[in-house]
């Protein structure tokens, strides 16, 4: 591997499939479990997952509105079937126990919004629990996570730039550099 290369994975932290697996099994919270699965999901920060509504999610139709920040695209995902499980589940439980604000969709314990400090420490928790390396253990490495891994599976950079919102291409080529499979790809297709 070349030294460019190496540099580029060092800042890019994500988590294997394995890991992500083992990170997930650890997780028999309700609330918790759903807070990382529509995270992973999605690819959301931190910041955008205490920024969901209730009214954002619509089982009916089987989709999710999220508000993305950072220049990235907000709008209708599909609310694909574990998500919405979880969902499902969290909700349930959040009405048995009768926590506060009914407008956001992940609250406290005491019934507030959920704020990225407290998911945050979450990470850090369950990463511990699961014996993922300390370096790992930092929300955003669910976005990095899910954008390796979409882009592990597809190969599709266009597909993986909308799932994730992003405006601008490059910020999904940076995956790409990473993983270099686009290299292969066309060495392929040079082979005729």
């Amino acid at each position: 591997m070349g030294k460019a290369l190496a540099v580029r994975e060092e800042k890019l932290v994500y988590l294997t499939e394995e890991e992500w697996h083992r990170l997930l099994k650890t997780i028999t919270d309700p609330r918790d479990r759903a807070i990382f699965l529509t995270a992973y999901t999605y690819g959301l920060r931190a910041s955008e997952v205490g920024m969901l509504r209730v009214s954002d999610v619509d089982f009916a139709r089987d989709r999710i509105f999220i508000r993305r920040l950072k220049g990235s695209i907000s709008g209708e995902w599909p609310l694909l079937p574990e998500v919405a499980k979880a969902l499902k589940r969290w909700l349930r439980v959040r009405q048995k126990l009768g926590l506060g604000d009914k407008t956001m969709l992940f609250v406290t314990r005491q019934g507030t919004p959920i704020h990225r400090s407290t998911l945050h420490l979450l990470v850090r928790k369950y990463g511990k629990k699961a014996n993922i390396p300390e370096h790992k253990r930092h929300f955003h490495v669910l976005k990095h996570t899910r954008a390796m891994h979409l882009l592990e599976e597809t190969h599709d950079i266009v597909g993986t730039k909308d799932w994730l919102g992003h405006k601008n291409i490059q910020n999904t080529m940076k995956y790409v550099q990473v993983l270099g499979f686009h290299r292969w790809e066309f060495a392929q297709s040079l082979k005729g």
